[in-house]
């Protein structure tokens, strides 16, 4: 076993560990035997299970923590089972928890949740209604990117590493057609001999392949996109990919600005077809376009509005229709326009001016005329709304997995609005933005997490928020 001279575990150690819990980050928590030489009070290990008893290689040595990648399974916990898709063994980074039950991965998700509101948040003893399972836990996700590699073929990243891609063949999160798309596209790259992506020297023609279903109305789009370079092949492609199913009515290509994958497209043209796909979420449809954000699971999308509706819908016989309900960070206007029909006037905030743009389409669209939408930084904008509109009876917001943050958290609360609700991504940014509304007399009253992302340790959760009598937010 190797260590450093004061005895402690060094990088490249070999050593046994036993796993207590499940992480935010997906990883499994353990602890070495307490025979171990060393100080570590724990140790992360992915793809690992409560329960398991490993012997695993030392990868990272942290002052308080190691790292550690697993090499044998002596003992299995009782919840892991063996992963039905072929690419798991290969450290596809699609889904992280494929080797346990889906049960398991719901009580993970649900006692996550639980433990950031305590030790993050502060909120001690909160009840947490019990976690809503997705009906269809294979094949869920309405979009899935996959990434062109000039040494490994076209597929998904590797789990923790951006260089290395699994070329898949057989993905269970995405549908089907996805795979036949992959086939044609890889068939027709190596015919063709495209350059793609090489991480080593930051050239190459492909990027990457997006593929996009709109689960309600059928619809798919293929997206490529590519770096600057001139593509003469790209309407060719194009052509066989439209062939590939009656559903592809949108095929786009998105160039970038430069080499560099992280760099911003600078350009979408239409190829094929039309240049957004229609998805319908209940009575209500969005324009999806290739660079929109929208919920990856649509089914459980749809549960989710139905629950924020709840949570805005008037609480007693005696109470009126909401005059003015706020939906900070709406994208698209998800939120916004599925709540337009519980309110007077909705309004919905956007950084992006082009999702701001989207979401007036969408109102369109859905001939809802009481939905209002403004661009702009939550934290500057909010006070423009606020003078132009007055006083929000609810403000909904639903930030990125950074979370809101405390300035436009202190923003939301000193609106005083008589109710918030929050949808969250992020159980750890969502604790530490829910206790900034402490001070400001707001109080939990129901916290709802859901399953968006089975076999991954993502969760999304809806806490709703009433503001307490005699606590003025405003001098605060």
């Amino acid at each position: 076993m190797a260590t450093d001279p004061e005895g402690k575990l060094r990088a490249g150690a070999e050593c046994l560990v036993d796993i207590h819990r499940l992480e935010n980050g997906g990883k499994g928590v353990g602890s070495l035997p307490a025979t171990t030489t060393g100080q570590h009070n724990s140790v992360f290990v992915p793809r690992s299970a409560p329960g398991d008893l490993l012997r695993v290689r030392v990868t990272r040595v942290r002052r308080q923590y190691l790292e550690a990648e697993p090499l044998e399974i002596l003992a299995a916990g009782p919840d892991r089972i063996d992963p039905v898709c072929p690419h798991w063994h290969e450290g596809c980074g699609g889904c992280s928890w494929q080797h346990l039950r889906y049960s398991a991965q719901l009580s993970a998700k649900a006692a996550e949740v639980k433990h950031n509101l305590a030790e993050v948040g502060g909120f001690q003893n909160l009840a947490i209604d019990p976690i809503v399972a997705a009906d269809e836990p294979w094949f869920y996700r309405n979009k899935m990117e996959f990434t062109f590699n000039a040494h490994h073929g076209l597929g998904l990243h590797v789990a923790g590493d951006w260089r290395r891609v699994v070329p898949v063949t057989d993905c269970r999160l995405e549908s089907t057609l996805s795979m036949q798309i992959l086939s044609v596209v890889r068939q027709f790259v190596d015919e063709h001999q495209l350059s793609s992506w090489d991480p080593a020297t930051s050239r190459g023609l492909l990027h990457e392949l997006v593929i996009r279903h709109a689960r309600g109305s059928g619809e798919t789009m293929v997206g490529l996109v590519t770096s600057p370079d001139p593509f003469p092949e790209v309407q060719s492609l194009a052509s066989v990919i439209a062939r590939i199913d009656n559903s592809i009515v949108s095929v786009v290509h998105g160039a970038r600005s430069r080499h560099d994958r992280a760099s911003p497209m600078t350009s979408i043209r239409v190829l094929d077809g039309r240049d957004v796909i229609i998805e319908q979420i209940g009575t209500l449809s969005f324009h999806i376009g290739l660079e929109t954000f929208f919920q990856t699971n649509t089914t459980q999308a749809e549960r989710m509005l139905r629950m924020a509706e709840t949570a805005v819908k008037a609480k007693g016989q005696n109470e009126t229709v909401p005059n003015f309900i706020l939906d900070v960070f709406c994208g698209v206007g998800f939120f916004t326009l599925g709540l337009a029909r519980h309110a007077r006037t909705v309004v919905g905030i956007e950084l992006l001016e082009s999702s701001i743009n989207t979401a007036r389409k969408n109102a369109e669209l859905n001939q809802i005329d009481n939905a209002l939408f403004y661009s702009g930084d939550a934290r500057r904008t909010i006070p423009y709304i606020l003078e132009q509109h007055g006083t929000p009876d609810i403000i909904v917001l639903d930030p990125p997995r950074s979370g809101a943050g405390g300035k436009v958290i202190r923003r939301i609360a000193r609106a005083e609005p008589s109710r918030i609700v929050y949808v969250s991504c992020n159980p750890q940014t969502l604790a530490s933005d829910l206790k900034e509304l402490k001070p400001f007399g707001y109080e939990i009253n129901r916290v709802q997490p859901i399953d968006l992302f089975p076999h991954t340790y993502h969760v999304e959760t809806i806490v709703t928020l009433d503001r307490s009598s005699g606590n003025p937010a405003s001098s605060r």
